[in-house]
């Protein structure tokens, strides 16, 4: 008889021998192992609301951050009573709302009190001013209490009676330096917002959010939201207190709010009562807005215990009591050889040759087991080759054409970003200096213009292959995007930083190979703005002040260089396009 009838019988055997045996012994167990079950699912699905919840969220908190950090939005703000000011922030502020996923926005500006706000329907175009804040009216308290306060980002859920709206509203402080000049945002609507998360649901699953206070933010059931929460006493709001029978869960899940400040803890589980019920409470944090995600699982409905608990617990003591028969009296037969083929299996796994006497091993289909395998290892071990080869080159290939510009074969906008951000670090760990010269095309649309796109894109080769000729070896260039170029260099001083960019004007005025239809030369010139990089100076401020000292170099008349602080005087070139 074959192993495969062999097997049949005798798990059919032990199966029947092992239904009489009694399950109330390890009832203890069986619980322990759905406590531990129930705490992991709260885990992930505490996760998984954390993620999906964050998404629509944290691309309207970036886009408001950039609108109150907007250079016209914070010049108005200064200045509210200037009209040139004022119009160019409407613009802005238009812009704006056409990126806001809600399409609508709000400027409360703190000199003048003045609030402007439109919608996506537009409602308020050509009147966005809507009313004048009132530090004495209750319904405008939440503005003076968020700039007392100064905390640059704050998400509230709050009526607004005079706009009759209620949304979930992203609050950022417009700041000139330590000055605050007002608060700019924007809103998503609850009802839409709450009704995405209910749909997404599940029966004894129940999300919510609440602020660092404690008081409900999002609830599905909204008469248990906290509307206004900024402006309220602790005794006035509604907080998670409302939801659990007994004051030790209030405790515990406040004990497991507070742990969360450990940036260690991702989420923190405790069992909690709601309405005589046993629920499973998944608690996490969620820092970019400051609020805390809490998951209940009602464990009565997620896993009703009395419906399987018998086959359970009965098929768990069979399991145990075949495997040790099984051991005992297949050992021989099965389980040696097949020891030995898990052997062969993690040399494969660790990519190591299988050795050719498996395929003696074993008898009849054992036999036959292993010269297969010995078969399909040498195939997948073939194959691993050839796949690792193929990954490999692909690897290379993806990788320069997601950090390389196509066209004049530097590195693109990706690349050069992510050169910058490890050169600036190993700087600062090494103390070198660190500079950028970025470069802009004199009356490069002109040339597209007159002579062709085709014309311009050899314009673009000419002046890369120039950059590379005329920088060290080891500094780098970037086609930064369009017509402008970046070289990022380093180490360097201020002396190497002007010289490199000296001769970068001279090499490029000297190209000489690129011609109109009529072979007349067409003369190109570049404007350089330079800055070398401070100590601890982020990447945002090297761009900045090297885009700065750019704009100087074409102030200057183009076709020269500039730096910060400007310490030369500009060296003309021909400019003309």
């Amino acid at each position: 008889m074959n192993l495969k009838p062999r097997f049949h019988i005798l798990t059919i055997l032990l199966f029947i021998g092992s239904a009489i045996a009694g399950w109330w012994s390890v009832r203890t167990l069986a619980e322990n192992i759905l406590e531990q079950w129930a705490t992991h699912y709260a885990e992930k699905q505490a996760l998984y609301d954390k993620s999906r919840t964050l998404q629509p969220i944290l691309r309207e908190v970036a886009l408001s951050r950039q609108f109150a950090n907007s250079q016209d939005i914070r010049e108005w703000a200064r200045q509210p009573d200037d009209p040139a000011r004022k119009q160019r922030a409407l613009v802005e502020m238009e812009s704006y709302r056409q990126s806001f996923h809600d399409r609508s926005y709000f400027v409360a500006l703190l000199k003048s009190g003045h609030y402007y706000f439109n919608n996506a329907r537009n409602e308020y175009a050509g009147r966005e001013f809507r009313y004048t804040l009132d530090p004495k009216q209750e319904k405008d308290a939440w503005f003076y209490d968020l700039v007392r306060q100064g905390r640059d980002l704050h998400i509230n859920v709050n009526p607004d009676p005079a706009l009759g709206i209620t949304k979930l509203w992203i609050d950022v402080l417009i700041r000139d330096g330590d000055d605050i000049l007002g608060i700019a945002g924007t809103g998503l609507d609850l009802t839409g917002f709450i009704k995405g998360i209910e749909e997404e649901q599940v029966e004894g699953v129940t999300s919510l959010f609440v602020d660092h206070g404690g008081a409900i933010q999002l609830h599905r059931n909204q008469a248990l939201i906290d509307f206004g929460s900024i402006s309220k006493q602790s005794a006035e709001q509604n907080t998670i207190n409302l939801l659990f029978d007994l004051e030790s869960d209030r405790q515990s899940v406040r004990r497991a709010m507070q742990a969360l400040t450990d940036p260690d803890k991702r989420v923190v589980t405790e069992f909690v009562s709601i309405d005589d019920r046993r629920h499973l409470a998944g608690i996490t944090y969620l820092p970019e807005i400051d609020w805390y995600e809490i998951t209940l699982l009602d464990l009565d409905t997620l896993l009703p215990f009395s419906q399987f608990t018998g086959i359970l617990l009965v098929y768990a003591t069979t399991l145990l009591v075949a495997l040790i028969l099984l051991n005992l009296i297949l050992n021989r037969l099965v389980l040696n050889p097949l020891a030995r083929l898990d052997q062969a299996m993690q040399r494969l796994q660790s990519d190591e040759a299988v050795p050719e006497s498996l395929a003696k091993q074993g008898s009849g289909e054992i036999r036959r087991l292993m010269q297969g395998f010995t078969r399909m290892a040498r195939a997948v071990a073939e194959s691993r080759h050839d796949l690792e080869q193929k990954v490999q080159q692909r690897t290379l290939a993806l990788d320069r054409l997601t950090k390389i510009d196509p066209l004049t074969e530097l590195l693109n906008r990706r690349g050069m970003t992510e050169q910058i951000e490890s050169d600036l670090e190993r700087a600062r760990r090494e103390g070198s200096g660190v500079g950028v010269l970025w470069l802009d095309v004199d009356w490069f649309k002109g040339i597209n213009d007159r002579h062709g796109h085709a014309v311009g894109d050899q314009a673009l080769k000419r002046i890369a292959e120039a950059i590379a000729h005329t920088i060290r070896p080891y500094d780098i260039a970037s086609r930064w995007g369009g017509d402008e170029f970046l070289v990022l260099m380093q180490p360097t001083g201020q002396e190497t930083l002007e010289s490199v960019a000296l001769r970068l004007c001279e090499a490029v005025g000297n190209i000489d190979s690129l011609a109109d239809r009529n072979g007349n030369r067409i003369r190109l010139s570049v404007s350089i703005g330079g800055h070398l990089a401070g100590p601890q100076e982020p990447l945002d401020d090297l761009l900045r002040r090297a885009d700065e000292a750019l704009y100087a170099a074409k102030a200057a008349g183009r076709g020269c260089f500039r730096s910060t602080p400007i310490v030369a005087p500009a060296i003309k070139l021909d400019a003309r396009p």
